[in-house]
């Protein structure tokens, strides 16, 4: 028998096949080193940052991307605890969020997506959309977290927020300029009244007339005047003011009788029936004042200008409030003006669509969004016998009694 040729005897391997094994072994080996090459290749030529922790947040890998990111080199990241890549308070609740994650399987993060704030090694605070997943492996957990620097998206969000504010600034001065006239009058109204009372109190002391109840009555007429037109002009100066947006609890009723303060004078002029249908008992709305202010003096000057083609005598604007059962007020403004075309209901809230020669087409428009960003809708439909009907669904806070 030739022995040379048998690879294996009673447990023993033979000579002959040692070269043949060790072989193996090195292909192997090459195999695994190009795999894990490769797999380094492409992990460090991501656009994102990658980083594996184990079960106590310890880094494990880290992709160049996240050494650009962040500041930091691969070895000063593996083997320390990943929130040093975080800011309070998130740098803070790690520890204690993975804690809980491995004993009741509660994920907040894990297996989602979220934009949390990074912190880079020279302690500069950025924004980044953060994807975590998990790995099994036998008798251990890991986790994968996928990091984007999101600063620019950031920066263009927040300039179209500013632009957005803006127009939306210049939309609230441009329709106030179009009632310029009218609150002029409102105002003009009180003061002209002040001086006939302060005249009339003059008359009195000069004629030695010192009736006590009268000249107390006259001054309690100036006061009262005095106050309207302060009411009125705080009202124009709150409007125009471009501020930054607060949100607070708002009675829908009062919100609509002080803009039609603004408007009543030019009502009046163009002999419109103002016909106010106010809700006894509304929910209060918390809301940007001035923006639903300025969404409702949008919709009774838009429909101030549809009854301008109406005949004299049939001129009619109507406003009502009132509350539903699921707890959204509803806002309505209706005129029998001459409507609009069926296609229009919602071209009509497009940038720069406007059915007037000097209209800037963008009231409609802000209106929407202004309404959309308070969690409501605003939506346009035919009158029944003629005109428009505008509507505003908004969620309610807390019941306002009348």
């Amino acid at each position: 028998m030739d022995h040379s040729r048998t690879s294996q005897k009673k447990g023993r391997v033979e000579p002959s096949a040692a070269p043949a094994q060790a072989g193996e072994l090195e292909r192997t080996r090459r195999l695994l080193e190009e795999s894990e090459a490769r797999l380094k290749a492409i992990l460090d030529t991501a656009v994102d940052g990658i980083i594996t922790i184990d079960g106590q947040g310890i880094i494990e890998s880290a992709n160049a991307a996240t050494e650009r990111m962040f500041g930091y080199t691969s070895d000063e990241l593996v083997g320390n605890n990943v929130k040093l890549l975080m800011p309070p308070p998130y740098h803070d609740q790690h520890d204690v969020y993975i804690a809980n994650y491995l004993d009741t399987g509660n994920a907040k993060i894990i297996g989602t997506g979220r934009e949390v704030e990074g912190q880079r090694k020279d302690g500069t605070q950025f924004p980044i959309d953060l994807a975590v997943s998990e790995v099994r492996l036998e008798g251990s957990r890991l986790f994968t977290g996928v990091v984007r620097d999101v600063s620019a998206r950031r920066r263009a969000e927040d300039e179209l927020r500013r632009r957005r504010v803006e127009l939306t600034h210049a939309a609230r001065l441009s329709t106030i300029g179009e009632l310029t006239s009218g609150i002029g009058h409102e105002v003009n109204q009180p003061l002209t009244a002040m001086v006939n009372f302060a005249e009339a109190s003059l008359r009195m002391l000069r004629s030695g007339n010192t009736d006590t109840q009268k000249l107390e009555n006259a001054l309690e007429q100036i006061v009262d005047q005095g106050q309207r037109a302060g009411h009125i002009i705080r009202h124009v100066r709150r409007l125009a003011r471009k501020s930054e947006s607060e949100r607070i609890e708002v009675d829908i009723n009062r919100l609509v009788q002080d803009v039609l303060d603004l408007a009543r004078n030019e009502l009046c002029a163009s002999g419109i029936a103002l016909h106010l249908v106010l809700g006894e008992k509304l929910l209060k709305l918390k809301c940007d004042r001035i923006q639903i202010e300025q969404v409702v003096l949008n919709l009774v000057r838009n429909a101030m200008d549809a009854l301008e083609e109406a005949p004299r005598q049939g001129r009619e604007l109507t406003i009502r409030t009132r509350a539903d059962t699921g707890g959204t007020i509803q806002l309505t403004v209706e005129d029998s003006g001459r409507g609009f075309e069926a296609h229009e209901s919602e071209q009509m809230f497009e940038t720069f669509f406007t059915t007037k020669a000097e209209g800037l087409g963008m009231g409609l428009s802000i209106s929407r969004t202004i309404i959309e960003e308070h969690g409501g809708r605003l939506w346009a439909g035919p009158r029944p016998g003629g005109g428009a009907i505008f509507q505003v669904s908004l969620p309610g806070a807390d019941p306002v009694t009348e």
